[in-house]
């Protein structure tokens, strides 16, 4: 059998890069009968960008459209006529910074360099940095995701009598977050399983020679 220590020092820099992609991906949103209305990724949550999903891409297609035809961008004053989403009551702006998602984002960079360490307090190191990271995302789970929650909640009691009552509206995590709590996972698993073998373990028992002596008849 394969050692798991070596297996790691293949493997675990990938494991750790694609928890570094999926930092870029939709970590919450919000959703209307299934589609995407806002997203933002945990790199949003960092940098205080604009989000993305529905909304925002229809900000983009009115800007590029009204730039075509020379129409000037609509303003807070109201110049240029109300644009869709403004009708919509949803136009967006950028996301605030968050300090669970920047110091997420740390240890996930940190856990990307020690992936590549191949000594033992490389593989303590990526356990513990990988379980840190856990508890931070779960953290934000509960806090963002929450705030999400209730806001759709309140936005809803508010229109409750314009609104059809089987409209679904969702909020909460997306695939993003769960990406980077699997990989997260199987790096727990992978160097807590590498941190019991032995160290020097041989990858497979040596193949068996064949008894001296003239071959049989």
């Amino acid at each position: 059998m394969a050692s798991k220590r070596k297996a790691w020092q293949r493997l675990g820099r990938y494991f750790s890069a694609i928890v570094i992609a999926a930092f870029f991906l939709p970590f919450f949103g919000v959703s209307c009968e299934g589609m995407e209305v806002v997203t933002v990724s945990g790199a949003d949550m960092v940098g205080g960008c604009k989000p993305g999903g529905m909304i925002s891409e229809m900000e983009k297609q009115e800007g590029r459209a009204r730039r075509d035809v020379g129409v000037d961008e609509p303003d807070s004053t109201g110049g240029g006529g109300p644009s869709m989403s403004d009708s919509m009551g949803a136009a967006t702006s950028n996301v605030e910074r968050e300090p669970l998602a920047i110091v997420a984002l740390v240890l996930i960079v940190l856990g990307f360099g020690a992936a590549w360490v191949r000594t033992r307090t490389g593989l303590i190191a990526s356990l513990v940095l990988a379980v840190a990271t856990i508890g931070v995302l779960v953290a934000l789970w509960f806090k963002i995701g929450g705030a999400l929650r209730e806001a759709v909640d309140k936005e809803t009691l508010g229109k409750a009598d314009g609104m059809k009552s089987d409209v679904k509206i969702d909020a909460g995590g997306r695939y993003g977050l769960w990406l980077s709590g699997i990989m997260l996972l199987t790096i727990i698993g992978f160097t807590a399983r590498a941190l019991r073998e032995p160290e020097n373990m041989p990858d497979a028992p040596p193949p068996m020679l064949p008894p001296p002596g003239p071959p049989p008849v």
